[in-house]
């Protein structure tokens, strides 16, 4: 296997069990703060690589590596799919205009991005970043615009995976797990309220169910937030939400235009 090919499989691999590569390292910063960074990660990817078919099993691995990096691997479950629960809502049913999976392709956007939420929302960057590619895989899940999924979580919480509203309403996207317990399942029962991975995809889930519901975006954001009729005043949810997600996306398109500026030049 040459190196190409083994970094690739190496890759997959992960981005499989974590979602993405910058989780996958944004997690292993955080389980292992009080070790050096850098030797983390790295012990962290030697496991991975060992354990993808190469001689060595990760049990006998495990001396090469600090011991917080070996129990958070040994530890850490793969995040189910949403996508087939999503696929039971029928395409035609969604408004285009919360569909779009042309935003967030290239690297510089989504670095254009990570950097607009860690200074509005006090983040570190690898901690933006990781939320920027939770939403892309979440949006390819349920058929979403990553950029709506990024603005509805920048509204209900600000990006705090622990916080929780007097009603109820837990995690990232505010869901309420009394009402949506059952979304939980897939993941191991409510409990899994308050973890990212989970929350983001049972939250945009349960937003692609009300624009379907509502027959439109700005309906189904009503809905989402609370309102029980699609005639009701949300008051002015539905409007932070839309130039909350405008602004990501003039973030993107910022860099872009920066980059496309130089290359000419």
């Amino acid at each position: 296997m040459n190196l190409n090919t083994q970094t690739l499989n190496i890759t997959e691999m992960i981005e499989s069990r974590f979602g993405s590569a910058a989780a996958f390292i944004s997690m292993v910063k955080v389980r292992c703060a009080n070790f050096v960074g850098p030797i983390a990660v790295v012990g962290a990817f030697v496991l991975a690589t060992l354990s993808i078919g190469q001689p060595l099993t990760i049990d006998q691995a495990s001396w090469m590596i600090p011991g917080e990096v070996y129990e958070v691997l040994q530890n850490t479950k793969a995040v189910p799919s949403i996508a087939d629960e999503a696929a039971k809502i029928p395409t035609k049913l969604v408004d285009g205009d919360a569909v779009d999976h042309t935003v967030l392709r290239t690297y510089a956007e989504k670095q254009a991005v990570a950097r607009y939420l860690a200074d509005k929302y006090k983040m570190d960057s690898s901690a933006s970043y990781d939320f920027v590619e939770k939403a892309m895989v979440v949006g390819r899940e349920v058929g979403l615009d990553p950029t709506l999924i990024l603005a509805v979580t920048a509204v209900e919480s600000g990006f705090n995976p622990l916080a929780e509203s007097k009603k109820g309403a837990q995690g990232l996207m505010q869901v309420m797990t009394r009402v949506h317990a059952e979304k939980f399942q897939l993941f191991g029962g409510h409990e899994a309220a308050l973890d990212p991975n989970a929350n983001m995809r049972v939250g945009s889930l349960i937003l692609r169910e009300y624009i379907a519901k509502g027959g439109s975006l700005q309906a189904g954001l009503r809905l989402y937030v609370g309102a029980s009729s699609v005639i009701i005043n949300d008051g002015g949810y539905g409007e932070k939400v839309l130039a909350e997600r405008q602004r990501l996306r003039e973030a993107a398109g910022y860099k872009l235009a920066q980059l496309r500026k130089i290359k000419v030049i």
